[in-house]
Order: structure tokens, then C-alpha cells, then sequence
């Protein structure tokens, strides 16, 4: 018999002040992003998003949290807010906590 308890693990993500609210992404989650009117609602929307994927028993393990995939991860939205003509203030690395489903 198949046991499910819970783990609880912390991500840092990157959340950005845009035009019209924010947005908020997972750098060890590839293509995990949220967004919202506020801080709060872009950061539960992340945290909502992690522990989805997380669930999901199909999709490869989060990649190693190093500060080099972070430093690389700050690098690329600098340059892609340069890019689009925004100002580099606005953006900040946030932790979140999120708790996913453990089969032993």
C-alpha cells in the first residue's frame, strides 16, 4: 500500500511591478509563472501554481535551486525589461513556502 504524506519545500521567485500589476515567476520551474492585480494576489497565485505542478506525477523534479540559475534568471529579465523599455525598479526575489504530496 502506497503511503501520501506531505513536504513542505521553499522556492524563491522573482516577482516584477508591471504597467498594470504583477508578475511572478519560479526560476526552478521552468514555465511556472502567476500574475496579479497586487503583491499578495501575484505571490498566492505562484505559490497556487508550484504546488499544481508539483502534484503532478508526470513532470520532471524542480531543477537545483543554486544562485547561479537565480543570478541567471535576474540577468534575463533585466535584459528582457531593458528590451521592452521598463525600468530595472520594480522587481524583487520573493520565497515562497509550498507543501506537495510525497508517495512512499
Amino acid at each position: 500500500m502506497t503511503a501520501v504524506s506531505k513536504r513542505t519545500d521553499k522556492f524563491t521567485v522573482i516577482l516584477e511591478e508591471e504597467e498594470t500589476g504583477f508578475s511572478v515567476h519560479c526560476p526552478a520551474i521552468p514555465g511556472c509563472v502567476s500574475q496579479g492585480d497586487n503583491r499578495q494576489v501575484a505571490l498566492a497565485g505562484i505559490k497556487e501554481a508550484i504546488e499544481a505542478i508539483l502534484d503532478l506525477s508526470d513532470v520532471p523534479p524542480p531543477l537545483p535551486e543554486t544562485s547561479a540559475l537565480i543570478a541567471e534568471e535576474i540577468r534575463e529579465v533585466l535584459d528582457a525589461r531593458k528590451q521592452d523599455g521598463l525600468p530595472y525598479s520594480g522587481i524583487s526575489l520573493e520565497h515562497v513556502h509550498v507543501s506537495s504530496r510525497v508517495l512512499s
